[in-house]
């Protein structure tokens, strides 16, 4: 157990900890009050302890593998986290990116868009990857979004991707193209080197995936307080897993293979069997489940009991694997404390032999 749950009433015990100089933070997103979590132990797996967890479809906590990182990042990432309080303001990302790029010879500004059915996304700004003057990839593009269809929920999010989102063109992306993503993402911000600079995290991720891999698909994220993500996976296709970095604040994260989830549907007696709480899990529109999922106390009680509670601070990781539809690892993350944070999610692909050396200093 990485983090102790306290339930919404335990207002009492709260004070005593914080009294004690203990950390208690609340669970809450969207109007929804889960409790209190409290952090528990902060133990660094073994390389064969994360390959079990890995191999079980289990999530892999990595408290401060990042180490001084953040904090020799601290400019970048104090810039990025004003950037966003600006950009939340009703700033144009556009103007945001052009200053971060302006000297940048190889990124030639290609457009930018607004996708008026969309309710969540507020600005997507694309570049053609042109060096030496030849182009070499194109529609490469970074989407400012709000997380949530909530207005009381001031999350943003900033994906790198590229070609048409509703056919899912990042897919059938060439990783010479992925690879210009990862450029434009890494020279767009510069923090992103905390992570792909970090040999021990690199050396972690080249043990437990085995084979050539690429950290792609990247995501910024400035949760809000009272903001997050509800419970979902991110089995896609040729996908392996996800490694989110948190570097600035904190956030807390309900997390377990989703086998286990589904058993303990059963067990706190949602469904009747393991083959109907799997079948729940697929079904995106059975609402009770919603409910449960992300917005029952009582449940998150269950989970956290059962080892699925984990709190992140500055230069923590998380791994979570994506072997199949049915071997992944689902996840919900909730804001903590007063103020937005920021962390970086990667996807983690099969790496070609076309995927640039420039885009990864850990191949370098």
């Amino acid at each position: 157990m990485f983090a102790r749950h306290l339930r919404p009433e335990s207002q009492a015990l709260v004070r005593a900890l914080r009294q004690r100089g203990r950390q208690v933070w609340p669970l809450r997103r969207r109007g929804a009050n889960l409790g209190y979590a409290v952090e528990v132990h902060r133990t660094f797996p073994s390389l064969p302890q994360a390959q079990r967890t890995w191999r079980a479809g289990a999530p892999v906590f990595l408290p401060g593998v990042l180490g001084e990182a953040p904090t020799r990042h601290a400019a970048a990432i104090g810039n990025s986290l004003r950037m966003f309080d600006r950009l939340r303001r009703g700033g144009r990302f556009v103007d945001a990116l052009e200053r971060r790029l302006q000297d940048d010879v190889d990124l030639e500004y290609a457009g930018s868009t607004i996708d008026k059915n969309d309710s969540r996304e507020i600005e997507r700004v694309f570049v053609d990857a042109k060096p030496g003057g030849k182009l070499v990839a194109k529609d490469l593009w970074a989407m400012l979004a709000w997380i949530a269809n909530d207005e009381s929920d001031l999350s943003m999010r900033i994906r790198f991707s590229a070609g048409l989102e509703r056919i899912e063109e990042w897919m059938q992306a060439t990783d010479l193209t992925a690879g210009w993503v990862d450029q434009f993402a890494g020279r767009a911000f510069p923090e992103c080197a905390a992570i792909m600079a970090c040999d021990r995290l690199r050396t972690i991720l080249d043990h437990l995936i085995g084979k050539p891999h690429r950290l792609s698909e990247r995501i910024l994220y400035n949760n809000a307080p009272d903001g997050g993500a509800v419970f979902h996976h991110d089995a896609e296709p040729g996908q392996i897993g996800v490694c989110f970095n948190q570097l600035e604040g904190h956030t807390a994260w309900l997390t377990l293979p989703k086998r286990r989830l589904a058993h303990l549907l059963v067990r706190t007696g949602f469904c009747r069997d393991q083959r109907a709480a799997m079948a729940a899990l697929d079904d995106s529109d059975d609402k009770k489940l919603w409910t449960r999922l992300n917005r029952d106390a009582g449940f998150t009680a269950w989970l956290a009991a059962h080892g699925a509670l984990f709190v992140l601070g500055a230069g923590d990781s998380i791994l979570l694997p994506s072997h199949s539809i049915d071997d992944v690892a689902w996840h919900s993350v909730l804001a903590l404390g007063e103020k937005p944070s920021l962390a970086h999610s990667y996807g983690l692909f099969p790496r070609q032999p076309d995927y640039p050396l420039a885009a990864d200093p850990h191949l370098q």
